[in-house]
């Protein structure tokens, strides 16, 4: 496959697969989100159904607007939204994988060592609510309004 004829919706469905196969691989597990005294406990395959379904209604959007309306994105804030969404997925497993906290043992099963991996994934869902959402929404809206069409010569 050309790497030019890959486009923004063929990378969101990649990441949206390799999300469900990472959420189906350890089932049993858990995400500990700890915010201030407050503990989020979410299951790895809960989160993997929901950030699947994220990753491919965004994919579905930009295809909706380029093939069914046949109508242009605004390529800067195509590639803004695409790198923030993409950037955090890859920046979460580079802090998990790199952390050195992430597989040590304590002997107090209360503690536990994940603050890096609280506070970059606290920050993603901030900035992907905040600034990606809104970039999206306001690209997909303008590309259905736009009186061009594209051209497929």
């Amino acid at each position: 496959m050309n790497i030019k004829k890959i486009k923004v919706y063929h990378i969101f469905w990649i990441v949206a697969v390799i999300m469900l196969i990472i959420g189906l691989f350890n089932p049993d597990s858990t995400v500990d989100i700890n915010v201030h005294d407050t503990y989020f406990v979410i299951a790895n395959y809960h989160l993997a159904i929901v950030l699947f379904l994220f990753y491919t209604l965004n994919g579905l959007g930009y295809w909706l607007v380029q093939y069914v309306f046949k109508k242009h994105l605004i390529k800067l804030l195509t590639i803004i939204h695409s790198v923030i969404l993409l950037g955090s997925f890859l920046l979460y497993w580079i802090v998990f994988f790199y952390n050195p906290r992430t597989y040590t043992n304590t002997n107090f099963p209360l503690l536990d060592d994940y603050q890096s991996i609280n506070v970059v994934l606290v920050s993603e869902i901030l900035l992907i609510l905040f600034i990606a959402t809104p970039i999206y929404i306001i690209n997909v809206l303008i590309g259905i309004f736009r009186r061009d069409k594209l051209n497929k010569f």
